[in-house]
């Protein structure tokens, strides 16, 4: 093989050594094998402390510096007003019944002069009849009076319809005979 720049100086190929050279295979039979590089650990080392800064500053930065952010917690609502007790109201409802259908028994009991004309009566009946709506009006009035504040106090309510009317034709009849109602 002919070397262009001369004998003993190596050349740009790449063919096999002559023979007879130490640690090169050929004929003398051991193979050289290639001695492993050393490894550098400065690489290493400067990688695994970049990975250790980022996670640091990941956690300073989502930390907020270690001091939690001040949580507001909502006031417990008020606590309700207990319902209210019930109030005992039956002796307003006893006393506002009893003279409410005392005035209605009496209504009944003066219908016949409520339907008779006024000019047939003589002077003492119309001043005996007036008396007795007088009566009847300040039994409703008194009788609807303890409902009321019955009602106010307990929320309930009383049927008072037929006394309400009793009430409103006595009333008539009474400002027909010259009487003055509240």
């Amino acid at each position: 093989m002919n070397n262009p720049r001369g004998p003993g100086r190596p050349g740009l190929s790449r063919g096999i050594p002559p023979p007879g050279r130490p640690g090169v295979p050929g004929r003398s039979g051991r193979p050289v094998r290639p001695s492993p590089a050393k490894m550098n650990p400065l690489p290493l080392i400067l990688g695994a402390t970049g990975v250790l800064l980022v996670v640091l500053l990941f956690l300073l930065m989502s930390g907020n510096g270690g001091k939690p952010a001040p949580v507001e917690e909502a006031a417990p609502p008020p606590k309700a007003a207990p319902p209210p007790k019930p109030v005992d109201v039956s002796g307003l409802e006893r006393e506002g019944l009893k003279a409410c259908q005392e005035g209605l028994s009496k209504f009944r009991s003066i219908e016949s002069k409520m339907a008779a004309d006024l000019a047939t009566m003589s002077e003492p009946e119309k001043a005996t009849f007036k008396s007795e709506l007088a009566a009847i009006l300040d039994l409703f009035k008194k009788g609807m009076g303890y409902l009321n504040e019955a009602n106010e106090k307990s929320g309930r309510g009383y049927e008072v319809t037929d006394y309400m009317q009793a009430k409103r034709l006595a009333s008539d009849k009474y400002k027909q005979m010259g009487g003055k109602t509240e």
